[in-house]
């Protein structure tokens, strides 16, 4: 017996390491998605943030439209949907100074990006524009960008 206690002495530290460990998201989160336009079409490769509001947990979340201006929201990379609340919504669609895609694998340091959106979309004191998650979550969030946005007053 004596030569186990060390084995179990390890197997209880082992074993007690992994409680409160647990792969869920610390906040629960709902799934958030929708579609963003720009002048009534559909937008690729815009970066939305979600920034919380006064109540809401959480650092917010973010999401990059698709070619068909489709989004889904998640508030880190290992999980999907964003915590219920009231959110500022930011937005940028970063280019190549000409305007072109930014190729892949080009680092910030490597080009001089350019914000293809009017920068009232990605100013916190500035965009106009606030969505609420509710506590079931949203499937069809629309955002309206346009080429003349209005600032927040």
């Amino acid at each position: 017996m004596q030569m186990w206690k060390p084995f179990f002495c390890v197997l209880a530290v082992v074993s007690l390491g992994g409680v409160g460990c647990d792969s869920k998201p610390a906040l629960d989160v709902v799934p958030a998605s929708g579609t963003v336009f720009y002048d009534n079409q559909p937008i690729e490769g815009v970066t939305l943030t979600l920034v919380p509001q006064e109540g809401v947990k959480g650092r917010g979340g973010y999401a990059v439209s698709a070619a068909d201006g489709t989004f889904k929201f998640q508030a880190s990379p290992e999980a999907e949907g964003v915590v219920p609340g009231k959110y500022l919504v930011l937005f940028q669609k970063y280019t190549m100074p000409d305007g072109s895609p930014i190729p892949p694998g080009t680092s910030a340091a490597d080009a001089n990006f350019s914000n293809e959106l009017s920068e009232v979309y990605s100013q916190p004191d500035q965009s106009p524009i606030y969505t609420t998650i509710s506590d079931a979550g949203e499937s069809d969030l629309k955002f309206e960008l346009t080429a003349r946005p209005q600032r927040r007053l």
